[in-house]
């Protein structure tokens, strides 16, 4: 029964993989402004904040089932929004109740499949995200397909009926799945996650490849529209460099689950991963940029498990909730910004180097920060010992 929240979130997930192919369709259909765009591309992840600070501490404290129930309502509720609207004040309002939705049953999904034991946890994470990269693989092109029959709106209302479908068998799990509980999460204790050094190295990994998943999801469109390449093609570029997410999460989890120091394990992904984003700025084309961006999503399936393992190990099973929250918090907030800036950056600089280049730059400043961050809990264990 588990295996019903790795196929839910792949199908939230999906559901915000469709919104990113129309994109360019909105703006120009609907007459929107490159910063409302962005602004749209942006609101899925700062809602998505907004549901990991205020509610994972709930999610530790048991209230799984509440949280799914409403997961899944705001998130059919913003599908059916988003298949009825026109302009970017309801298109905005839909994407934000998406957000939510998708964030609410993130927090539910990892706390559920944790359970009472983290021994296996960075394998379930892993196994997880790629349910969820494969939502966002087959969006665009399930939407790209379906809309060649119904127009935009048919893939949202199609999603829709499937997340209802699947929603009661979900629900009936997620009240009898066993829990660790802790009476004392709250929001302050969640926060307060970051002044443990290996936490806050883990965070700044998730913001740096967060910051880059905001530039590309905000881009991406743009940018293989400029190179000649249609809806269809953007589904299927999205789909390429997207395999190794599909695949490689759940055996780096398995991996990290046993290494004994999964911290150096994210921080090498993570120094891999700067050249790589600042080439795809420098060197424009659709082979080249195919070709770096699946590296690229290599290190990242390599990362997220691995950040939250580091996390996990220091927050117990009766914590998870917040600590995973707080590590979609952060990504969220930085992918949000990022997506938010980035159709304005491409613009200005007329194509990638400007949204790449920073986010290159970004994450080289985090993996500084990470680095000193891994030294200094290393330093402190060791005059501990």
């Amino acid at each position: 029964m588990h295996r019903l929240v790795y196929l839910t979130y792949m199908l939230m997930i999906g559901s915000t993989g469709v919104t990113f192919v129309f994109l360019e369709d909105f703006e120009t259909e609907f007459g929107l402004p490159a910063w409302g765009i962005g602004l749209i591309a942006a609101l899925g992840f700062f809602t998505a904040v907004i549901s990991s600070v205020a509610i994972s501490p709930f999610g530790d404290r048991g209230h799984i089932k509440s949280l799914g129930f409403f997961g899944f309502a705001t998130t059919i509720l913003g599908n059916l929004l988003f298949a009825f609207s026109s302009d970017l004040l309801t298109l905005s309002a839909s994407r934000a109740l998406t957000g939510i939705g998708v964030g609410l049953f993130s927090i539910v999904g990892r706390k559920a499949l944790i359970g009472e034991e983290t021994g296996d946890s960075g394998e379930k994470i892993g196994q997880f995200l790629s349910a969820a990269v494969a939502g966002f693989i087959a969006g665009p092109i399930f939407g790209s397909l379906l809309s060649e029959f119904g127009g935009i709106p048919t893939p949202y209302i199609a999603i829709s009926v499937l997340l209802a479908l699947v929603a009661y068998p979900t629900m009936r799990w997620l009240s009898t799945v066993p829990i660790a509980v802790s009476e004392r999460a709250a929001t302050g204790s969640m926060v307060s996650l970051l002044t443990v050094p290996g936490v806050r190295a883990a965070v700044v990994a998730q913001i740096a490849v967060f910051f880059n998943i905001g530039v590309f999801d905000a881009t991406v469109d743009e940018y293989l529209t400029d190179l000649g390449v249609s809806n269809i093609g953007v589904g299927i570029v999205i789909a390429i460099v997207a395999l190794p997410l599909l695949v490689i999460p759940r055996l780096a989890g398995k991996y990290v689950d046993r290494a004994p120091r999964p911290a150096n394990i994210m921080l090498a992904a993570l120094a891999l991963f700067v050249p790589i984003v600042l080439t795809i700025g420098i060197w424009e084309g659709l082979f080249i940029f195919v070709g770096l961006t699946f590296v690229q999503t290599i290190l990242e399936s390599t990362m997220f498990p691995s950040a939250a393992r580091v996390v996990i190990n220091e927050t117990g099973a009766e914590q998870s909730a917040s600590g995973t929250g707080l590590l979609d918090a952060a990504g969220s907030l930085a992918g949000g910004f990022s997506a938010l800036i980035a159709p304005v950056l491409y613009d200005l600089t007329d194509g990638p180097l400007g949204p790449f280049g920073l986010s290159g730059t970004f994450a080289a400043l985090m993996f500084l920060i990470g680095w000193k961050s891994i030294r200094q809990r290393d330093q402190s264990r060791a005059v501990v010992a």
